[in-house]
Parts: C-alpha cells; sequence; structure tokens
C-alpha cells in the first residue's frame, strides 16, 4: 500500500503511533481546538498491540486521580458513537471479582469503600447471587464477589476507529504505513520528525510506540523502560443462550479473566512467569501478527481454565491466541514530558490497560501538550520517574517475565520483586546484609526494610495486616525512641546544584528561601505553576555558590528537569547528579549526638549545631556532611560521606554505639514514625494538585520572596481561604485498634463526619511509639477546614465495609511540638 497524500512541511505536534493511545490523543488534542496535528503509524492503525486487547473496561485505580481518568474513558466510550456515528462495541456489562480467600475478601471490600467514595456504584454479592448472576462459573472455593456494573467492554478495533474519524473530522491528519526514523532537534529541543516519506517541521513529538518505544526512544537517548511478553487467551465456540450481558468475570487468585465475546467466552490469563518476546528487537513486517501458542507454558493456566469453569470440558475451543502485550517494570504507564528532550512527551507502557487507559491518558496527554500541565495528577505515572540505567535491553527483558505477573494476582506489603535484582547497591550492601537487611526492591535499588539476623527473608504468608516482620519494626521504632537506630538511605537522590546563579535557580522553583548562610539547611517544596507540590526537598547551602538537593529516590530525574525548566537561559549554573558520590547514613535517637560526639571533636551541643544546621566535621577519619534533621522526629542527624568513606564511618558509628544499644532500622520503621509525626509522604500525601496552604506545610513558604514559581496561585488561596482552606491534610488516629487484629489503614479509607463524607486516608499503618492505628487523611469542607470543627470531632473511618471512631488534629499525635527532635 502507498501513501496517497504528501506529509505537510510542517504541524503543531506529531503523534508517533496508531495504537488507541496515540490515536484517542490526536482526538482530544483536535477537539482542544489544534488544527492540523498529525499522526504517524509505520503500518496500520491499532495493528500492533490494539487490535487483539480484550478491550474490558475497569474504572476503580489506586488514586482519586487515575480513577477519575477512568470514569472519563468509560463516559467517552458511552459518547463516541453518538458523536462520530462509528460503532464501538461498547456495553456497559460490568464487572465481577471473585474472593478465593480472606484477605481478597476484605480487599473487595475496601474496594466497594473506595468506590462509593468515588461516586462509582458497586455491590458485595454473596455465592448465592454469583450462583444466578454467572453460572457457567464454579464458586464452591469463592467466598464473595464484587461488582461495578457501569464498567464494560469495547472493540477495539472499532473504538479506535471512531476516534481516528473523529480526529480527522476536526482537521487533524493520520497518515498510514509511514514510518518515523528520527526525532529531529537543535540544541536539544525537538525541531521535527523524519520519515520515510519525508520531514515534518515541528515542536512537539508524542512517542506513542507501545512495544517499539523502549528501542526508538533510547536511539535518541530518552528513558522509556518497556518490554514485549507474549500473552495468551483462548476462545471458546458459540454457547448456546450465552447471556451478551454477562458482566466479565476476573478472578485475580488464580489470574484469570473472561468475558461474553459475540456468543462465545473470551478466557484469558496472567501467569506468574510470562514470556518475554523480541528481545532481539520486533520484526519489520509486524502487523495484526499472532504469535505462536505455547502449550507447556500455558498449560497450568489453561488447567485452571477448565476446573474453574466446569462446562469448558463439553465446549470447543475455536481459538488458541498469542499476542504480544508490553510491560514496565514497576508495572506503572510512562507519560508526560520525556526529562532527557524538551518538546518530546511519552504515552507507552500500559502495562494490558491501553483500552481503558486510553480515554484519560489521551485527554491528559493533549492538555499537557497545549497548556504545559496535566488535567489531574499522575505522579505514579510520571515519565521522568524512569532512570537512565532502566534503558538497559537485557534489565527490561528479564523483568517483563515478573512483570505479566505484577500486573495481575494478590498485592500486599510483602509482596516483592524477584527478578533483575541487585542492580544497584548501596556501598554498605554486604554489611547490611550481613546485619540481616531484608531488602526490597525500589528503581533498580536493594534497599534495606527491616532487619532480622535469625530469618533474613520475606514471608509468604499475605496480610494486609499484622506481618510477621512487625516484631522486627516494632523493635526498631522502640530502639529509636529509647536508644538510637542507624538507616542507611544512601539511595536518596543527591542533586548538586552549583555556579553563580545557582541560588535564582533553586529560589525560581523553591517556595522557601534558598539565599541562606552556609551551613544552613532548608525544607521547602518545588512547586507548580498552580501552587502545586512537584518535590518535598531538603536544600543545603554548603558554599557560597554550591547546594545540595536531597530528595526521595524515585525523583532522581524528575527533580532535575523540574530545575532546568524553569530556569532562564541566560543563568549560569550547573546541576550534578552526585546520587552515586555519596552515601547517606542517618541516624536517629536520644542516644544518637552522643554516639557521633565519640568520633568528632566538633562541637555536637545543641547551642553549637541547633536543629536545621548543616556543618562539615571530623567523623572518625573521614569528614562529613552533617545536617540536623530526623524524619522519625527524634533527635537526629543525616549524614552525607563521601562514597569511599561511608563503610569506615559506618564502622565507628556501629562500634561507638554499640555500649548504648545503637541497632540498624528499616524503611518499615521509618515510615511508621513519620507517620506518628504526621510528616507528609511525597506521592501519598501531598502531590502536584496539593498546595503547601492545603497540606499543613505553609510554614515551609515564604510568600514575601518575588518570583518563585506558584506564588500568585498561592498568594490567590491566602486571600481567598486564610488558613481555612477547603482541603486540609490532618492527622487521624482510629479509636479502639490494635496491631494484631487492626482495623489496619492503608490508603483510600473514606472519612465521615455526622454521617456525611468529607475526606479520605492518603497514607496509614500501625504507629509503635504511640501504640495505635494511626495516619493522615484529606479533608474537605466547602465552607474551610477549620480546628474549630475538626475539635468537634464526630469523625469515623470506613475500613472495609466497617465504621470506626476516628479522633482528628491539625498536629501530629506524636511530640506535637518537635521538642524532642529539637533538643
Amino acid at each position: 500500500m502507498t501513501v496517497t497524500k504528501a506529509l505537510p512541511p510542517s504541524a503543531p505536534a506529531v503523534i508517533i503511533g496508531g495504537g488507541i493511545i496515540g490515536v484517542s490523543t490526536l482526538y482530544h488534542l483536535a477537539k482542544k481546538g489544534m488544527e492540523g496535528a498529525v499522526l504517524l503509524e509505520r503500518k496500520q492503525l491499532a495493528s500492533g498491540t490494539t487490535w487483539h486487547a480484550a478491550g474490558i473496561v475497569g474504572q476503580l485505580r489506586e488514586s482519586s486521580a487515575q480513577t477519575e481518568l477512568s470514569k472519563y474513558t468509560a463516559r467517552l466510550f458511552t459518547e463516541l458513537e453518538i458523536e462520530t456515528g462509528q460503532a464501538t462495541g461498547y456495553k456497559q456489562n460490568g464487572t465481577l471479582h471473585l474472593a478465593l480467600s480472606d484477605i481478597r475478601a476484605e480487599q473487595l471490600l475496601r474496594n466497594q469503600d473506595h468506590a462509593a467514595r468515588m461516586k462509582i456504584e458497586s455491590r458485595i454479592l454473596s455465592v448465592e447471587d454469583i450462583n444466578e448472576l454467572w453460572p457457567l462459573v464454579d464458586t464452591s472455593d469463592v467466598h464473595c464477589g464484587f461488582l461495578v456494573p457501569s464498567n464494560g467492554q469495547v472493540n477495539p478495533l472499532d473504538v479506535t476507529q471512531a476516534l481516528a474519524k473523529g480526529a480527522k473530522a476536526r482537521g487533524a491528519q493520520i497518515f498510514e504505513n509511514t514510518k518515523a526514523i528520527r526525532i529531529l532537534t537543535r540544541n536539544g529541543k525537538v525541531v521535527g520528525v523524519e520519515t520515510d516519506q519525508g520531514v515534518i517541521a515541528t515542536e512537539k513529538v508524542l512517542l506513542a510506540a507501545g512495544m517499539w518505544s523502549l528501542r526508538f526512544a533510547a536511539e535518541h537517548g530518552v528513558t522509556v523502560p518497556l518490554h514485549a511478553a507474549e500473552h495468551f487467551y483462548i476462545l471458546t465456540e458459540a454457547i448456546p443462550d450465552l447471556p451478551r450481558t454477562l458482566p466479565g468475570l476476573v478472578v485475580l487468585e488464580e489470574r484469570l479473566y473472561t468475558k461474553e465475546d459475540a456468543g462465545k467466552l473470551l478466557i484469558g490469563g496472567f501467569e506468574a512467569r510470562g514470556k518475554a518476546w523480541g528481545r532481539e528487537g520486533i520484526p519489520e513486517s509486524f502487523e495484526f501478527d499472532e504469535l505462536p501458542f505455547d502449550m507447556d507454558h500455558v498449560e497450568p493456566v489453561l488447567e485452571k481454565f477448565f476446573t474453574r469453569f466446569p462446562a469448558l470440558e463439553t465446549m470447543g475451543i475455536q481459538t488458541f491466541f498469542n499476542g504480544p502485550e508490553s510491560f514496565t517494570p514497576d508495572g506503572r504507564p510512562y507519560i508526560g514530558p520525556a526529562p532527557e528532550m524538551p518538546g518530546l512527551f511519552i504515552a507507552a507502557g500500559m502495562n494490558s490497560n491501553g483500552i481503558l487507559n486510553s480515554g484519560g491518558v489521551g485527554l491528559t496527554m493533549a492538555a499537557w501538550m497545549t497548556e504545559g500541565q496535566p488535567p489531574r495528577a499522575v505522579a505514579s505515572m510520571l515519565a521522568a520517574r524512569a532512570h537512565p540505567f532502566q534503558k538497559n535491553m537485557a534489565y527490561n527483558a528479564e523483568r517483563v517475565t515478573e512483570g505479566v505477573g505484577l500486573h495481575w494476582g494478590l498485592h500486599w506489603p510483602g509482596r516483592q520483586i524477584e527478578t533483575a535484582r541487585g542492580v544497584r547497591r548501596v556501598p554498605l550492601h554486604d554489611r547490611l546484609l550481613a546485619a540481616g537487611a531484608v531488602m526490597a526492591e525500589r528503581i533498580g535499588w536493594e534497599v534495606p526494610m527491616y532487619f532480622d539476623l535469625e530469618n533474613p527473608s520475606w514471608t509468604e504468608r499475605a496480610s494486609l495486616g499484622w506481618q510477621d516482620w512487625s516484631e522486627r519494626v516494632k523493635a526498631e521504632c522502640f530502639a529509636a525512641r529509647d536508644h538510637a537506630v542507624l538507616i542507611d538511605q544512601s539511595m536518596y537522590g543527591k542533586i548538586l546544584v552549583q555556579g553563580p546563579d545557582a541560588v535564582k535557580a533553586l529560589n525560581r522553583v523553591s517556595g522557601a528561601e534558598i539565599d541562606v548562610a552556609v551551613g544552613t539547611s532548608v525544607y521547602t517544596q518545588f512547586l507548580n505553576e498552580k501552587g502545586g507540590i512537584e518535590a518535598d526537598v531538603t536544600v543545603t547551602r554548603i558554599a557560597a555558590e554550591q547546594f545540595m538537593v536531597v530528595t526521595g529516590h524515585p525523583s532522581q530525574i524528575r527533580d532535575q528537569t523540574h530545575i532546568r525548566a524553569h530556569a532562564e537561559h541566560a543563568w549560569r549554573f550547573e546541576i550534578f547528579d552526585a546520587t552515586s558520590a555519596y552515601g547517606l547514613l542517618t541516624i536517629h535517637g536520644p542516644q544518637s549526638r552522643a554516639i557521633l560526639q565519640q568520633l568528632s571533636a566538633d562541637d555536637l551541643s545543641n547551642e553549637a549545631f541547633p536543629f536545621g544546621a548543616a556543618r562539615e566535621i571530623d567523623l572518625g577519619f573521614a569528614r562529613v556532611w552533617a545536617i540536623r534533621r530526623s524524619f522519625l522526629g527524634e533527635l537526629g542527624y543525616e549524614l552525607m560521606i563521601s562514597s569511599e568513606f561511608t563503610a569506615h564511618v559506618y564502622d565507628e558509628i556501629m562500634r561507638a554505639g554499640a555500649p548504648l544499644s545503637l541497632r540498624h532500622a528499616g524503611m518499615f520503621a521509618l515510615g511508621a514514625c513519620r507517620l506518628e509525626k504526621g510528616f507528609r509522604h511525597f506521592g501519598h500525601d501531598i502531590g502536584e494538585e496539593d498546595t503547601p496552604i492545603e497540606t499543613g506545610l505553609g510554614f515551609a513558604v515564604k510568600l514575601a520572596k518575588e518570583g518563585f514559581v506558584g506564588r500568585e496561585a498561592l498568594m490567590r488561596q491566602k486571600q481567598s481561604y486564610g488558613a481555612a482552606t477547603p482541603h486540609r491534610s490532618v492527622s487521624v488516629l482510629v479509636e479502639g485498634a490494635s496491631a494484631e487484629t487492626g482495623p489496619y489503614l492503608i490508603h483510600n479509607e473514606p472519612v465521615f463526619k455526622d454521617g456525611a463524607l468529607v475526606g479520605h486516608i492518603t497514607s496509614g499503618g500501625w504507629g509503635w511509639r504511640l501504640n495505635a492505628m494511626i495516619g493522615l487523611a484529606s479533608l474537605n469542607r466547602e465552607n474551610g477546614v477549620t480546628k474549630d470543627w475538626i475539635d468537634e470531632g464526630r469523625f469515623e473511618v470506613q475500613v472495609a465495609g466497617k465504621l470506626y471512631p476516628l479522633r482528628v488534629q491539625l498536629g501530629a499525635f506524636y511530640d506535637p511540638a518537635g521538642t524532642i527532635m529539637r533538643g
């Protein structure tokens, strides 16, 4: 087939990839009034992965923002056929989830709580209800079911064509059989796209090339970690009297799903260990292709199919299908601006959720490409969370074998990544293992979660509440309160910003004043134009023209990008990623000062070294930057040490600390303690849609400072609401809860006052020092969340369908005045 029309010489935006994500973005760009946007597809629309997708459309997601985007997708599918006249095959049959265990039953009850908060109708079904609704399924071991009637299913090819028709009707252009060869840049910025049919000049490109994205992006120095895996399903022959309104069925514990498909059943699964495909690249001829059906590989899954659906024994199987789907290392898509190339946007790695993501992602990318901001927070999906090492092909090929399984199956705190492990190790990795560290993986890093010399391995017992390691975490928290703990946080991002205009660059994005004396550490947020929080960091001035930014390890790339994106071209400064150049050891507890003082001739007294100060001090035979801070809320110090000295300093601290009962602690203890202190976690409690004023962090903003990003938005908010904003972060405590039996706060639990929904839990867990179930919540009140309104009480939290009394206050429950960590 040949191209029948010439490419335009220029376009306001070019989309590479004609799957449903690219076509949806084109449609939404056109709806926003962008005329002449171009989509390039190497073969035919939807010929990669989209065409063989199951087309199941769910709505409940892990966050409120993502759920709203999925709700939008479902709504779009109901309207698209009316708008375009193109059939989509969309029907709202609903989705039914089955629980085969107590933990899954609790998850479904929690899902129902979340659904009600998001105004999505749902029901918990008894086994009798399930049998009546879905008579073909074996329910002998089923505990309960969870039905979302407004979920649906769609024909992926038809809906892609409907989106394309709607886009072209508004002036967008689609070029099939047109291959993008490379993105053209000038001074690092996008200026065009070279194709096999010519060049298009443009300053905005969206890479939505699905499983082709990793290699194409890597050729341009851009990181989009994903890889294709084989995905299998079967299609039965026609089943007499099969209801066309049969809900889609999901059995997560058996990794199965099914849906009615034109009078047949399509039954698929996501095996625990999948098969990577295309390790050497995807064939140039790939178009609507199927892969060989590996019966030996799929047999264990097929056995579950036939056991769960006994009627299959007497049915014929019409189709055994195998097609490629791409998955990312952490199971979330990559969307948003590419940090390495201004003007390039990414929307790839949908993890078999491309159809249900399509409307929301298209809407989001269109807003980003035209307005510079997404309509809703997408922190967990941000493209800038990727780290450069994740371009590695072998890493992605190995991880995808597990990525298929991560997409499905039970999720709980002890479920750990097993593939591509040991990639990134802190300098003390071997010493921590020798001390009993139990490691989890975070963006390649091996991270100590807790310590157990007797059994340094993860349990296989799934639980949402009391864990097999809870006693260990309890001991670590008590040691922080009574003695001292050492935590290795060397995986945290350390970003050196230096040069004559470094202070200008940091002051532009920071709410706090960064132009402070050398030896001062500043807690601040990086902000966006809406006053929302893009980063939660500490900035230490280590020299007149040098600042060290310490941030969470997922934000190592993102924060550098945010600084560069808001700096003026003429400013003289540079950013150096110093993460691997320094270890970061933190020591907390009443004995922490005494331990360090044994190793240093510098005066570490409170008078000489107060809270918030930063000093370069002697420690053992090394020079170390010490900062008086503690995310645990105890007397504490953060120690930034050149990597080559980290082992020496660690050995000296452990030697000096042994007589004072110093012990190791991990991330679980840090998390429990920070909740007790009401310290916000970026990504859970605060994010792009939350301002410092709304989240109780207004103390970290200096509104009198001119010219910082988001200042005008914060000024308007302050003038409109004062301290009583309509949204407010608060500390909460569940009355009468126990560590052993709960109820456990985790995330998204609805909060009520006098029977009315007023908010939700943003993060929670057991606080060992308080001996209470505690957390943080976001409360909403049109007339403002005031202290008087909070002090009235009468709050309740809903956990797995039950209501529990909830104590709420603005300040922390543990040491609310902060006297301990400032002592």
